[in-house]
């Protein structure tokens, strides 16, 4: 048995031996051993124990080891390596058809016979690619021309497949596997110091941003009348983590820590507070607003499921431009819009398809009085808006999805996104109080609202890059708001003697049979007046980028939001008057001052917004970005402006940016607003914002100049 083995080990290695050149080059035996252990003449048989000792005719045998054995003498061979042309020693069954070979100890008495000498095999011809072996690096007759022309060569037999032409099949088998389950981390880290001058227009009164504080107290004799400059510096850092339990379980979270800190609020310089100095007096605590030390904006889980993607939890919602639902995901967003919500999405034909049910208002919660069960619970349903959204849509989700755009953009053919989101909210009723004055020993009365509203907003973009460095985008977007309320404010209705009005209303309007038998009452005040509003609301915001080559992106950005008659864009009206304005999502900029600070969204206003960017200094990942912007801004209706008037003014602004790839971003920012009349004050209006309480106008008064200087060091990751 182990002469056997050896037989196949050496039939193995012979075959290895007449099968390659490159390894017959690198294991080649040396020339005067060769001389010693092979003669030209005469074949050379095999180990001792596999040869008898009888002599072939004509022919001196000469021993041979186990490794040495030469390319032009027979060897032993199992039964697929069997040379034709020389004799071999074989096993039992491995029987030479050309030669008879001995065999093992069983066969020694074997006759011999001579075999037939033959010129040794000429080497296999090399291919013509490869007649030289790799050389090494320290050859000195290394050619890189001569090499580079062999790997042209070479490289003309492969068949090369574009990234952006692979299917989607391929491109799901080169997708990473992950292992589960693991975390995805994303955040970002923003710095932004803002110098903001003139901000309350210098009227007292018709500008979202107040004057400096030191232009009114001490009461008698101001500090600083004059005053008009603010500074602040802010700091915001988000986490946004995914926990991806397994392939189809994922919980998504967002938390902001620190949110809205302002910096310079160190306590240790606080040298004037009575009392020893504490450890506390270390912490360094300042906020804008409320402090809140972590802030949960999301946190939602989601699972694959045959029919879809389920989903639920508290998450952001956003919807195209973001002018309505916007996700406050943009490097200089504040806010964001949350829902609370149970969904399903679904995919087909390349289009998504969402069914929500939102709880938009859960109405009066409260601990059940005398049993604190840890929890909130609901008081009633009366008072609980219900919602239902739906959505279909064409957009990138996942990287896969995103890869594909880039991939048909690079081969030059268009590639369309957008869809329509609809929502129907109602509500019956509301109490008149905040959910903590909840009294069990001293209800009060609801109040019948009677809300039935629906919302649609279509939204479609258009991506086109006819040649590598073109590139041009178009986005619209647009939502309407159609509905009624029979009573949006905070009187009882339900009168039905309009000439004889009572303190009590006669009709129940919380019952259906009651509200449908008398539907004017439910709408009626105590006093006979119609309370029941309508309600219609439009926006519309469009978008355009082109760039044809060179370094140059310009374009033009416009929309419009309608409004009412109510003075200072209808914040200081009552609330069902309120109904008439329509206002975009705060996290949708337009500008640096006017829309963001002085009036705080788009609303009742048109407005067009030319632009132009260069790049420059571009080393690859990084580059830097200089955009210039004009803003030309004007009343939807004049009479919702503090100034009656519908020019509102005029604003450009200036943006520099350092951009290292998708990590870091620098960017110093400037803008000056011109105000026109439609921001001034007007004799006898209600101030918008002010100290104290001032009163009217008792004049008119024109607005003054604002600009302000801001910076922003975003980290993201």
């Amino acid at each position: 048995m182990k002469r056997s083995t050896r037989i196949c080990g050496l039939a193995i290695i012979m075959a290895l031996l007449t099968a390659s050149q490159a390894w017959a080059q690198a294991e080649e035996p040396d020339p005067e051993q060769q001389e010693e252990e092979v003669d030209d003449a005469e074949p050379a048989p095999a180990d001792e124990d596999e040869v008898d000792d009888e002599e072939v005719d004509d022919a001196e045998p000469a021993p041979a080891d186990e490794e040495d054995v030469d390319d032009t003498e027979p060897a032993p061979a199992d039964e697929e390596d069997v040379d034709d042309t020389e004799p071999a020693p074989a096993d039992e069954e491995d029987v030479d058809d050309a030669e008879p070979a001995p065999a093992d100890d069983e066969v020694e008495d074997a006759p011999s016979v001579e075999p037939e000498i033959e010129e040794p095999p000429a080497p296999p011809e090399a291919d013509e690619d490869f007649d030289e072996p790799w050389p090494d690096d320290d050859d000195d007759e290394w050619d890189d021309d001569e090499w580079d022309d062999d790997f042209e060569d070479f490289g003309d037999d492969i068949d090369f497949v574009p990234l952006e032409e692979l299917d989607d099949a391929m491109l799901d088998r080169i997708t990473p596997v992950a292992t589960f389950p693991f975390v995805e981390h994303s955040g970002r880290l923003r710095i932004r110091p803002r110098l903001r001058h003139g901000f309350d227009l210098g009227t007292e009164g018709t500008s979202a941003i107040l004057p400096p504080i030191d232009t009114q107290v001490p009461q008698d004799q101001p500090a600083d009348p004059d005053a008009r400059r603010l500074r602040t510096a802010e700091l915001r850092l988000d986490l946004a983590p995914t926990f991806h339990l397994s392939e189809s379980f994922r919980v998504h979270t967002d938390l902001q820590l620190l949110p809205g800190v302002a910096l310079g609020a160190d306590p240790r310089h606080d040298f004037f507070v009575p009392g020893a100095p504490s450890a506390d007096r270390r912490i360094m605590d300042s906020s804008v607003g409320d402090p809140l030390p972590v802030y949960v904006r999301e946190a939602y889980g989601e699972m694959d499921t045959f029919l879809g993607t389920f989903q639920a939890g508290r998450m952001l919602n956003h919807w195209g431009l973001g002018i309505f639902a916007n996700d406050g995901s943009g490097p200089d967003a504040d806010f964001g819009d949350q829902v609370d919500r149970f969904s399903m999405r679904t995919r087909l034909f390349d289009t998504y398809f969402m069914a929500a049910y939102d709880l938009t208002d859960s109405g009066l919660a409260s601990h059940v009085p005398g049993f604190d069960q840890g929890h909130s619970l609901a008081v009633g349903r009366l008072d609980t808006a219900n919602q239902w959204t739906f959505s279909a849509f064409r957009s990138p989700l996942s990287r896969e999805e995103r890869e594909r755009q880039a991939h048909q953009l690079a081969d030059g053919s268009p590639v369309y996104n957008g869809g329509l989101y609809f929502s129907m909210r109602s509500q019956e009723g509301a109490f008149p109080f905040d959910g903590d004055d909840f009294d069990a020993d001293d209800t009060q009365d609801p109040i019948y609202r009677g809300l039935q509203l629906y919302t649609a907003s279509p939204w479609i973009q258009f991506l086109f890059s006819p040649e590598p460095d073109h590139r041009i985008r178009l986005e619209l977007e647009a939502f309407g708001i159609l509905g009624s309320v029979d009573n949006p404010t905070s009187d009882r209705v339900g009168f039905e003697d309009e000439e004889a009005p009572g303190e009590t209303p006669d009709i129940n309007c919380f019952n259906d049979d009651a509200r449908d038998d008398f539907p004017a009452a439910c709408r009626t005040g105590a006093d006979g007046e119609r309370r029941d509003r309508s309600v219609r609301q439009l926006g519309v915001a469009v978008e355009s980028e082109f760039n044809f080559g060179g370094r140059s992106t310009f374009g033009l950005n416009s929309g419009f939001a309608t409004g009412g008659d109510e003075p200072n864009w209808g914040y200081t009206a009552a609330p069902g008057d309120q109904l008439d304005f329509t206002r975009f999502s705060p996290d949708y900029h337009v500008d640096l001052i006017l829309f963001r600070e002085v009036i705080g969204t788009v609303t009742n206003a048109y407005y067009v917004n030319p632009y132009i960017m260069a790049t420059f200094l571009d080393s690859g990942l990084q580059h830097m970005e200089i955009q210039l912007d004009a803003i030309g801004s004007r009343a939807f209706d004049a009479a919702g402006t503090p100034g009656q008037s519908p020019w509102l003014g005029a604003e450009f602004d200036l943006s520099l940016r350092y951009i290292d790839g998708d990590t870091f971003v620098a960017a110093l920012e400037g803008g000056i607003l011109f105000p026109f009349s439609g921001l001034g004050a007007t004799e006898g209006t209600q101030r918008l914002n002010y100290y104290g309480d001032p009163g009217p106008f008792t004049d008119d008064q024109s607005p003054n100049m604002a600009w302000t200087v801001q910076g922003r060091l975003s980290w993201n990751f």
